[in-house]
């Protein structure tokens, strides 16, 4: 006995000494657990439904209504419309009334009185009104493109969402799939284990790779919750269309994206504010009518009068610097942040093109691997079953086969997916 352990390679007899201790105590295991629970350990329902009535477009359109940007939008219009009563009202500023009284009773007592009251009306400098009106004009354009931006950002969080879950769904099938695969191997292993045809070493291996099969069925399943869990943060449903597929748009530029639009809006709203900048530099000139009336220390009568008082403000360079200097900036920053979109919707739109065409070619060689290793699995089986294939070459075989199916289904709905995000780099919603 100890001679023929002696010539056993030693790695192997432990490895195989292991494997008999799991084999051996996986059904003591399966009694200890529930029927459902030793079956499908994470077993549950899915959180999101496919709905085949249910659009893209639609679900985008509840994005847009839940997303927090609704609330920054919403004070960019309640400036937009303060812009517009600024345009169209009739004086640049509000006028102001004033009342004074003024008498001699604590001084000389001669029963002098005076009473006075005046109304001050700012006057409009010349082509204020106008380039105001034209602020308002181009704030109410950049609110729109806002607007728009805001769509084709939940756009591309929509397309992310769904091509991931998606993706985490093929997975799971391919998981499941393999997980059924290697217990039909194992069943077939047992039979040839208890005709005697195949060693327990064998039975083994299968069980071990069952396992295997059955803890990535576990992760991917986990995997495609988180998913959905996101989705369903994102969009606050529970379904989601069945059809996902997109359309290659005919655009080839980045020139109608709403982002690009809406970063040359702020850029000519800059420039509007740097033009009104440069009139209001100054003070608007103020034209004050006022009424007195007076009852003099030697005469009884009251004696009324009516007067005008015109007052311009001189230009000084301490008002005028700051303000000159912060339109500046502004147009600045908007040409910067302008010429930094540009550089990423250009690697944007490259990679998408380039990932689009290559996705495409592999995609087609990816199919013959795949018919090649589907063939190969199929023949290697029947093989097997007669004797004329060992375990480890048809285990091999299957693994081959299911990496190219996995490739190919993974493939399939990659290039569906660079299609979207093509189609997002040139501003095209779903």
């Amino acid at each position: 006995m100890f001679h023929l352990i002696r010539g056993v390679n030693r790695s192997l007899l432990i490895a195989w000494l292991a494997a008999c201790g799991v084999w051996l105590a996986q059904p003591a295991l399966a009694e200890k657990l529930p029927a459902s629970v030793a079956q499908h350990p994470t077993e549950h329902e899915d959180i999101v439904a496919l709905n085949a009535r249910l659009s893209l477009h639609e679900v985008l359109q509840q994005v847009v209504a839940i997303h927090p940007q609704q609330a920054l939008l919403a004070a960019h219009q309640q400036m937009v419309n303060a812009r517009k009563i600024m345009a169209k009202s009739w004086l640049p500023l509000a006028p102001s009334v004033g009342f004074s009284h003024q008498n001699d009773a604590w001084q000389s007592d001669r029963d002098e009185r005076e009473w006075q009251a005046q109304m001050q009306i700012p006057i409009w400098l010349p082509g204020q009104r106008e380039a105001r009106s034209q602020v308002a004009s181009l704030a109410d354009n950049s609110l729109s493109q806002d607007q728009a931006s805001l769509q084709q950002l939940a756009a591309d969080l929509l397309r992310n969402a769904v091509w991931e879950i998606a993706m985490r769904r093929n997975e799971l099938r391919l998981a499941e799939s393999r997980r059924e695969t290697l217990r039909s191997i194992a069943e077939d292993v047992q039979k040839r284990f208890r005709a005697g045809e195949v060693a327990r070493l064998e039975v083994m291996q299968t069980s071990q790779e069952t396992l295997q099969a059955e803890r990535l069925w576990i992760t991917a399943q986990a995997e495609l919750m988180h998913a959905q869990f996101r989705y369903q943060q994102l969009t606050g449903l529970n379904e989601m269309p069945a059809r996902l597929e997109e359309s290659l748009s005919s655009r080839e530029g980045y020139t109608e994206s709403p982002f690009w639009l809406a970063a040359q809006a702020k850029v000519k709203l800059a420039e509007g504010q740097r033009d009104l900048t440069m009139i209001e530099q100054r003070q608007n000139p103020t034209l004050t009518v006022n009424t007195r009336t007076m009852q003099g220390g030697f005469d009884s009568k009251f004696n009324s009068s009516m007067g005008l008082y015109v007052n311009i403000p001189l230009q000084s360079e301490v008002q005028r610097a700051p303000l000159i200097a912060n339109a500046e900036q502004n147009i600045g920053d908007a040409r910067m942040q302008l010429e930094t979109l540009r550089r990423q919707l250009e690697n944007s739109l490259h990679e998408a093109e380039h990932n689009l065409h290559v996705s495409r070619q592999e995609l087609a060689v990816i199919e013959q691997q795949q018919a090649i290793a589907s063939e190969n699995f199929a023949l290697a089986r029947k093989a097997y079953r007669l004797g004329e294939l060992d375990l480890n070459q048809l285990l091999r075989l299957q693994l081959l086969a299911f990496e190219a199916e996995r490739s190919l289904s993974s493939q399939q709905l990659q290039v569906q997916w660079n299609i979207a995000k093509y189609n997002q780099a040139v501003g095209v919603l779903p």
